[in-house]
């Protein structure tokens, strides 16, 4: 899931782009079935699901919009009462935390994880 500002919402291509509060911008590909969500959104901040690719930087080539939706927007004041009475409440439970049960060499995880982001890509070139 990431999070941004919709903008740049192009319906006879179906992109967008996803401006996130730090990072770089990050484009979007949509089908026809988020035309109407696309159009209520532009320029709001919003939660998107879906898949896509990572550069050689590890930073998004693109995302496929699964699942778009609006949030509370960053610059709208916080809402204590709406905070408290949440009916689903986002808790941080440090006893469910998953640890690494011994030490683990970190450079050798990274270069898996890179190694299983091109497993796809290899596929798909001529």
């Amino acid at each position: 899931m990431v999070y941004g500002r919709l903008r740049a919402v192009d319906w006879v291509e179906r992109t967008a782009k996803l401006v996130p509060y730090r990072g770089r911008t990050v484009n979007l590909r949509f089908d026809a079935g988020h035309d109407r969500q696309m159009l209520e959104l532009a320029m709001q901040y919003v939660a998107v699901t879906g898949e896509g690719e990572f550069d050689n930087r590890d930073q998004w080539s693109y995302i496929h919009v699964e699942e778009i939706q609006g949030t509370r927007s960053w610059n709208k004041p916080f809402d204590l009462e709406a905070f408290l009475n949440d009916p689903n409440p986002k808790i941080f439970d440090p006893d469910k935390v998953i640890r690494a049960s011994e030490p683990f060499d970190v450079d050798e995880f990274i270069r898996v994880i890179r190694e299983g982001r091109d497993v796809g890509r290899e596929e798909d070139s001529p």
